[in-house]
């Protein structure tokens, strides 16, 4: 399913959450109630934004579809009018075909007919010959009598001779005429054939076209479905909403009472109320940063630069800031034997701001992860936000997580296993999200409820917790390294993952 159509549902829900709600009566007063906390506002305003854009988007795929829809009415008005003259023009040449083979049978009957009175008249001169002949053998004393007789017999036989020259001249001339109808008649037959194979490609042409309305359709009604989905998840959002509110209504009455600790409990407010998961997606988009790792490769001839670009956040554990991707997302690989590369660089790059440059480094807790230091200044001048990790990644049962750098997101429940202490188990079945469904895998980032880092998917199955972000012992990616050096280096690192238990290998 594609992104614009999508867009149109989201856009045709949240229209109709909008005009169903009465956000007026939702919100408490400005003059009795104390400001509401930063969480609802935020709430609205993303809501705001989300619905001008995908009324835009909705407006865009309206005119897109109308404009396809006028394209396959005339393409089929085309096709038909093809079609209707095909047919035309077959008629035609059969009539033609009809013709021409009813005079080449007329021509081969006069053919006929003539060639049957030639051998007649052959046959009755040999005769005459023939009495002729016996009648100078009776008469030979009449031979004077006769001369004349016999005279008019030689030209009557010359005659016949003349008239079976002619007969056989136009024979030959009936013949070739017959010839040139007979190879008209071919070439008719074979324009016939190319009209019909001509007329086998409209129809297959109309059947596409017929295939590509019954995939319309099928679009259409897993539209259908995909509506009745999100109006599930959109009373869902509402329900949490409502709740949220009423949350904040009833605990606003505490901060008027206790209003010497009111900062102590707004912190303990946010840190105990989980935030909502389109928010922390939100938040995760609009501080994304590009990390870009590789290294000069040996080719069969020559040697180049591989490198590969992913997105993630800058995460920080107190003491240093990093950018935290998985080994997945580089060029490299952790395996036996160990395939390095020559000088490997990693650079981050936010909002057009070069943030790092130099070399990355393996994750101590898992040498799956990497991290590539950042400059805290930089990150700060550049306004983006550095997520701190998990104080207490157990005060919530589920968990944000999130995909191949923000394609993806979805609700997530996680339980401890004793059996791999220092991970979490997610749930393997497959997460809802926004636009659709996907399976956890390698790489994912998990966002905690409180909007903090938790930790980084090693597998489709389990997360690593992170506590701190201390490199590995001899995980530092020197830009001055060789292959060989980096190859030992990455069957290590395989070595230690190959010691993990079976499930987190």
């Amino acid at each position: 399913m594609n992104r614009t159509l999508l867009l149109i549902i989201c856009d045709f829900l949240l229209l109709n959450l909008l005009a169903l709600t009465r956000w007026d009566s939702a919100e408490p007063e400005a003059s009795r109630q104390p400001p509401v906390p930063a969480v609802a506002a935020n709430a609205a305003s993303a809501s705001e934004d989300m619905v001008a854009a995908m009324r835009t988007a909705l407006e865009e795929e309206r005119a897109a579809r109308e404009k396809l829809a006028e394209q396959m009415r005339s393409e089929t008005s085309s096709r038909d009018a093809t079609v209707r003259n095909l047919d035309a023009r077959r008629q035609e040449l059969e009539a033609g075909l009809q013709q021409a083979r009813q005079a080449a049978n007329e021509l081969a009957s006069r053919l006929t007919n003539t060639v049957v009175q030639a051998n007649q008249q052959a046959a009755q001169l040999q005769q005459q010959a023939a009495a002729v002949q016996q009648q100078l053998a009776q008469t030979g004393a009449k031979l004077a009598e006769t001369g004349s007789r016999l005279v008019e017999t030689e030209k009557a036989r010359e005659s016949l001779n003349e008239t079976v020259k002619l007969s056989e001249a136009e024979r030959r001339k009936l013949t070739e005429a017959l010839n040139a109808e007979r190879d008209a008649a071919r070439r008719q037959q074979q324009a016939l054939a190319a009209i019909e194979q001509e007329k086998r490609e409209v129809e297959r042409r109309a059947a596409e076209l017929a295939a590509a309305v019954k995939v319309a359709e099928a679009e259409r009604s897993l539209l259908r479905e995909n509506v009745t989905d999100l109006k599930q998840q959109v009373s869902k959002v509402q329900q949490e909403k409502e709740r949220i509110q009423a949350q904040t209504a009833a605990l606003a009455t505490g901060v008027t009472q206790l209003a010497a600790n009111s900062e102590e409990l707004k912190k303990e407010i946010r840190e105990n109320t989980p935030t909502s998961a389109n928010l922390l997606f939100q938040d995760f988009l609009s501080n994304r940063v590009e990390v870009v790792v590789g290294g000069i490769a040996s080719g069969l001839f020559s040697n180049g630069l591989k490198e590969k670009a992913s997105a993630t956040v800058l995460v920080s554990d107190g003491t240093q800031t990093m950018a935290l991707v998985h080994v997945n997302e580089s060029p490299f690989s952790l395996s036996i034997p160990g395939f390095g590369f020559d000088q490997p660089t990693a650079r981050v790059v936010g909002r057009g701001t070069a943030l790092a440059s130099g070399g990355a480094a393996f994750l101590r807790a898992d040498p799956r992860g990497m991290l590539v230091a950042v400059s805290p200044a930089l990150a700060q001048r550049a306004g983006l936000r550095v997520y701190p990790l998990a104080k207490n990644p157990f005060k919530f049962p589920d968990a944000l997580l999130v995909s191949r750098g923000g394609r993806y997101f979805g609700e997530v429940e996680f339980r401890l296993d004793p059996k791999t202490p220092g991970y979490v188990r997610m749930k393997t079945k497959v997460f809802s999200r926004l636009f659709g469904e996907f399976s956890p895998s390698a790489g994912d980032l998990v966002v905690s409820r409180s909007g903090e880092i938790l930790g980084l998917m090693v597998n489709g199955e389990y997360c690593v917790v992170l506590s701190d972000l201390q490199v590995a012992p001899g995980g530092v990616l020197d830009p001055a390294m060789t292959k060989a050096a980096m190859g030992k280096k990455l069957e290590d690192f395989r070595g230690i993952v190959d010691r993990l238990p079976l499930p987190l290998q």
